[in-house]
């Protein structure tokens, strides 16, 4: 997998984080080694919602001239 950021490589880890207050919670996802950016099934969700979201916002705009 090719990183959306800056193209570099991604490698699959699982994230955990046993420091926090309550139960401790993981998720796996990707990491990209050079820039750093993690993606993850909800990242990448978000991100397509927020797209579309886009595009109709810019369709929207343009019908109203």
């Amino acid at each position: 997998m090719k990183c959306p950021k800056c193209g570099g490589q991604m490698n699959f880890e699982e994230f955990v984080n046993v420091a926090c207050e309550g139960a401790p919670w993981s998720y796996e996802g990707w990491r990209c080694v050079y820039c750093g950016e993690i993606v993850d099934s909800l990242i990448l969700l978000n991100r397509k919602e927020a797209r579309e979201l886009e595009t109709v916002s810019v369709g929207k705009a343009r019908g109203k001239r």
